[in-house]
Parts: structure tokens; C-alpha cells; sequence
């Protein structure tokens, strides 16, 4: 890749304090966030390096090879903060790269947002309290195909016994509580029986099995 031409060298200050230090002010060569207004670069043992400094760009930075802590408060009295940290205009991020794990730990954690709040989890969620779970809210809605949390209407039995005389105990009974885990094992003898009991015959329950597994599709 070519240098960028009419870089003014002149301007640039490299002050070296030894091995470990170098303050570096005035570089003109063009970085990702535009040339460099100043850097401090630290080296120590093992080739551990940091830097903090300022671009042209606007861009301040900390790296670090190792750990960086960031402590305050040591005077500070009961309530008042200690760490802020303040956006101005656009997103605050915090990423855990490769397996890292992002850990917020305290006394207690106050989640305040001024309109929405989002959860998205790869896999699973869990929520544990030693006390109590409150949810507190107008409405309250969920999709849940299986569980004991599932409503009646949207469960797996819920949708092939609707508008049937077979009750939710049996229902839940046969499809709730996590058993639709693995439900094609115990299916066909638990529909026999629920439908010996109601008096639907074979043939309504496979018209309903069979709609069912066209409207949920790869799900069976």
C-alpha cells in the first residue's frame, strides 16, 4: 500500500524515556480513525504493551495487553457514585469477546429503561430467585408451545383437543410440564386412552393430528 503523500514530518514529537516508555505526538501516518494527536506506549515484561492516546478522528483510546481496572470511590459515602459512565448521544457497548462472560454484580441491580427492554438469548434463560418472582404489567403473553406455564389454546395438546370434550388436567397431564420434550415415545398411547375416554374415534384424531403438523411444519 502507498504512503500517503504530503505527510508533515516536521510537525511530529517521539520522546523516548527508555525501553518501557514513549510518548509519541504529531504522527502523520494515516491509522484506521485518521493520524495520531498524541499516544503514550508502555511496554513491560513478557512484551505486555498499552497505549492510550487521541486521533485526528476524534477517537480517544485505552488498550491493553493484560487486565485494566478501573476503581473509584474509596472516600465516597453510602449512595453516591463511584463509577459513571455517560454516553452523550448514541450507544453504550459492552462486549465479552470470544468465551468471555459479562458479570454485573452487586447488592442490588436496577434495570431503568425509558421505553423498551429486550432479552434475546441463543439458547436459554434463566431467571432465579431464593424469594420470590413478581411480574407486574397490564398484559402478559407468551408463544410457549410446551411447559406448565403454556396456555391450554396454544399447547401441542391444546391445539389437537380443541373444541373437544378432553379437559385441561388431561392435557396438561400428557403434554405440559416439560414432557413435549420427547413426545413422539408416549403420543399414540396417550391419545388412545384420552380418546377412549371421550369417545372421539381414530379417524378425528388423525384428521386433527394431520392438521396440526401442517400448520407447524419442521417443528415435528
Amino acid at each position: 500500500m502507498a504512503e500517503r503523500p504530503d505527510q508533515n514530518w516536521q510537525n511530529r514529537e517521539y520522546v523516548n524515556f527508555g525501553p518501557g516508555f514513549r510518548i509519541d505526538t504529531g504522527n502523520p501516518q494515516m491509522g484506521l480513525n485518521g493520524t495520531t494527536v498524541y499516544d503514550l506506549f508502555g511496554s513491560g515484561a513478557d512484551n505486555n504493551t498499552s497505549s492510550l492516546g487521541m486521533t485526528n478522528g476524534g477517537l480517544y483510546h485505552i488498550y491493553n495487553d493484560q487486565c485494566i481496572d478501573i476503581v473509584g470511590g474509596a472516600k465516597a459515602k453510602d449512595g453516591e457514585c463511584c463509577i459513571n459512565i455517560i454516553g452523550k448521544n448514541g450507544d453504550v457497548t459492552i462486549t465479552a469477546m470470544a468465551n468471555g462472560q459479562v458479570k454485573i454484580t452487586g447488592k442490588n441491580i436496577t434495570i431503568d429503561a425509558d421505553e423498551d427492554i429486550k432479552i434475546d438469548a441463543g439458547k436459554k434463560m434463566t431467571l432465579k430467585a431464593s424469594n420470590e418472582i413478581e411480574l407486574d404489567t397490564p398484559v402478559l403473553n407468551t408463544t410457549a408451545m410446551a411447559g406448565n406455564l403454556a396456555p391450554r389454546d396454544v399447547t401441542f395438546g391444546g391445539l389437537v383437543f380443541s373444541g373437544t370434550e378432553v379437559g385441561t388436567p388431561e392435557i396438561a397431564k400428557s403434554f405440559t410440564g416439560g414432557s413435549f420434550k420427547s413426545p413422539f415415545k408416549d403420543m399414540a398411547s396417550s391419545m388412545e386412552k384420552m380418546a377412549a375416554n371421550s369417545g372421539i374415534n381414530a379417524a378425528s384424531i388423525e384428521s386433527a393430528a394431520s392438521s396440526l403438523e401442517d400448520k407447524l411444519g419442521g417443528l415435528l
